[in-house]
């Protein structure tokens, strides 16, 4: 069996990667083979490294072009299930709800799109697709069973219950023309057009009520209210009638999500979530929507995607012939399917962080929120206060198993950098810390700041060769910033972030009031500069104006009295105080 160091077909065709037991890994596709597999020998990608750490061979198919090579893929995925391969939970299919194209068209529910009629779908909640299906066959009567209707001699259950109208025992030309006028309706309904229904309805109702058939009111009343609700749950996301898939891929570290919506007709009518693991693809967005299709699943016309894909044009004509008709992927930057994929992502970045809540320990939440390898039980906080650039400090706090350790803490007071740069001051808090490796390091360093800070923080780690891991957590946004460039918001009930802010906060807190007791130093330090001054008159000076600032405004009488001081002295306060910025 060959090796992935050995020479392989220039050809187009299929690879399989194995373990030392023969367990298929990793099913791919390639339009030169050789290529393809040299780009294993040395993967940038740590996802990849991991995988092919495993592989101890390869087998290949030649296949005579790409398109062979993707179909024969997904079959053998389908076959070999591989633990780096994309695949969907329990290879998920879509029900569908069906109206036939037949004398008297059935009303039916399926997960393959093989009969003529009428698809309306897909569902994502079996428990909507019962109510829509009930709505519809109390108002119109549209019968469930299949075959010739005209088997029966006798009119079922659904009849007698009021669920169908029983052309088995009304064969009639106006029966028959009254029966496609309920079918109509019911596609109306079924596309969101339900408006003149109800409207007509409505009218019927104030009709019976007149005549005092408030039994038959009655029921129009309730056919008009589940009417109603069935519309009501309609989120309508466009003007245009189109239907599209939408797929949207959101990652923090190794965890991936990817959500996609289902548009149909300009009304979004169901979306799902998925957790992708050990995924092996370098293009992971596309080998998902290859997996997603892959069991049957009929693509629209138009899928949008959040990224660019790779083997766009040849996905595209995969899906165009199993659709038998033409299929167009795009990745739109604005316009109105821009808007499409915006509701994706934030729906993809909430449900991430809905799973994250539900994790109790605030330090195991951490530790899947990052991607991190272990649950970090230290970690430092980090802050820098000053005013302008002076008087200018850092602050290092230390939280271990989620609790201050405050023997740890450390302050700094800043001494390379002029003038206001918090980046350079806080690089310089940073190489002055890791300096101190008698300290230990953390298993994770928290910024209060956003990308800008993270970034310089990465500077520093990068040029030790330290991998320790950074973020940011930027106030009244509360949004966490990675290094790489891309931020995280999560739920505010989460432990993880209440765990985050109290770490940021106290790292705030003890930068403060350390940056507060040098400037009292040097603010004591200059007064006593002020000829007569003193230190008594000093101390009762800022014991009645702790805001010394305040005596610029004030009269020279009123601070003399006040303070017990000569008022030249107050004058000459006075004079310092224009003289200074504070």
């Amino acid at each position: 069996m060959p090796k992935l160091t050995d020479i392989f077909p220039e050809a187009p065709g299929v690879y399989i990667m194995k373990d030392k037991d023969n367990n298929v890994l990793y099913v791919g596709k390639a339009k030169v083979l050789q290529n393809r597999l040299r780009s294993y020998l040395n993967p940038e990608n740590p996802r990849i490294r991991d995988m092919v750490s495993y592989v101890d061979e390869v087998d290949y198919i030649i296949t005579s072009s790409e398109m062979e090579a993707l179909i024969l893929e997904n079959n053998l995925i389908k076959q070999y299930k591989p633990p780096y391969n994309v695949r969907l939970r329990d290879d998920k299919t879509y029900p569908y709800i069906l109206i036939t194209d037949e004398k008297y068209p059935v009303l039916t529910v399926t997960r393959r799109i093989e009969e003529k009629g009428e698809y309306f779908g897909p569902y994502t909640s079996t428990q909507a697709l019962r109510a829509v299906i009930h709505v519809i066959r109390k108002k119109f009567k549209i019968r469930s069973c299949t075959g010739d209707p005209f088997r029966f001699k006798n009119a079922c259950l659904n009849y007698h219950i009021g669920l169908c109208s029983a052309p088995c025992i009304n064969d009639s030309e106006s029966f028959h023309k009254q029966y496609l006028e309920s079918v109509k309706d019911a596609i109306r309904v079924l596309n969101g057009n339900s408006k003149e229904i109800i409207d007509s309805l409505r009218e019927e109702m104030f009709q019976m009520a007149v005549e005092l058939n408030f039994e038959k009111a009655a029921l129009l009343r309730d056919q008009i209210k589940a009417l109603e609700r069935l519309t009501e749950k309609q989120y309508v996301v466009s003007d245009k009638k189109i239907d599209v898939d939408v797929f949207a891929l959101f990652n923090v570290k190794s965890k991936y999500n990817v959500v996609v919506l289902f548009v149909r007709r300009g009304v979004l009518i169901g979306l799902e979530d998925f957790d992708i693991e050990n995924p092996g693809e370098e293009d992971i967005l596309g080998a998902f929507v290859v997996a997603f299709y892959r069991n049957g699943n009929p693509a629209p016309p138009i899928i949008l995607v959040n990224q660019e894909i790779k083997d766009k044009e040849l996905i595209e004509d995969w899906l165009s012939s199993r659709s038998q008709k033409k299929v167009e992927i795009k990745n739109p930057k604005r316009g109105d399917l821009k808007k499409f994929l915006d509701i994706a992502e934030k729906n993809a970045i909430e449900r991430f962080s809905q799973k994250i809540v539900n994790i109790d320990d605030p330090l195991k939440s951490l530790q899947e929120i990052l991607g991190l390898s272990k649950i970090p039980e230290v970690i430092e906080g980090y802050d820098i206060s000053n005013i302008r650039g002076k008087t200018a400090v850092g602050s290092m706090v230390v939280f271990r198993n989620g609790i201050p350790d405050k023997s740890s803490y450390r302050k700094f007071k800043i001494k390379t950098v002029e003038g206001p740069n918090d980046y350079a001051m806080l690089q310089e808090v940073i190489w002055r810390r890791l300096d101190n490796e008698d300290w230990g390091f953390p298993d994770l360093m928290l910024i209060d700041g956003g990308l800008g800070q993270v970034g310089a923080v990465k500077e520093v780690l990068d040029s030790k060769g330290l991998d320790i891991p950074v973020i940011g957590l930027a106030k009244r946004e509360e949004v966490i910033w990675f290094p790489e460039g891309y931020s995280l918001r999560l739920s505010k009930r989460s432990q993880a972030l209440k765990l985050l802010q109290k770490i940021r906060d106290e790292a705030h807190r003890f930068a403060v009031k350390y940056h507060h007791q040098l400037r009292e130093k040097e603010l004591e330090s200059s007064l006593l500069e002020i000829p007569g001054m003193g230190k008594e008159r000093m101390k009762r000076l800022l014991s009645n104006y702790p805001d010394i600032s305040v005596v610029k405004s004030l009269p020279v009488e009123e601070v003399a009295k006040r303070c017990n001081i000569p008022k030249n002295v107050v004058e000459s306060v006075k004079r310092w105080l224009e003289s200074r910025i504070l």
